[in-house]
């Protein structure tokens, strides 16, 4: 799964990175550690709703839906530049218990 997110910088001394589909945000002392400790955050979002048995409420809260056969393969439209929320990056998240149908 690829999970847009973005990074900026907050302060002299600190970047902010974020999630917004999942709502999970991170700093660091640079933009490459801010980008790490979003990714580190993320992973963490995921292993503990999968944990707790709750990735597919959770997710559904934070509006993802099934994708159709039909769907699968659809590349993402691209990133929109928001000077709020940062230059766009890329979170890929492996999800051990779930497989992408073929």
């Amino acid at each position: 799964m690829e999970l847009r997110a973005f990074v900026r910088r907050d302060t002299d001394e600190r970047w902010m990175a974020v999630c917004p589909s999942i709502d999970v945000a991170s700093q660091g002392t640079d933009v490459n550690d801010a980008k790490r400790c979003l990714d580190e955050a993320v992973q963490l979002w995921f292993e503990s709703c999968i944990e707790r048995g709750t990735l597919e409420r959770a997710l559904q809260e934070s509006h993802f839906r099934p994708l159709h056969d039909a769907e699968n393969g659809r590349q993402d439209p691209g990133y929109s530049t928001d000077d709020l929320l940062g230059e766009p990056f890329v979170v890929r998240v492996t999800i051990p218990a779930y497989r992408a149908t073929a």
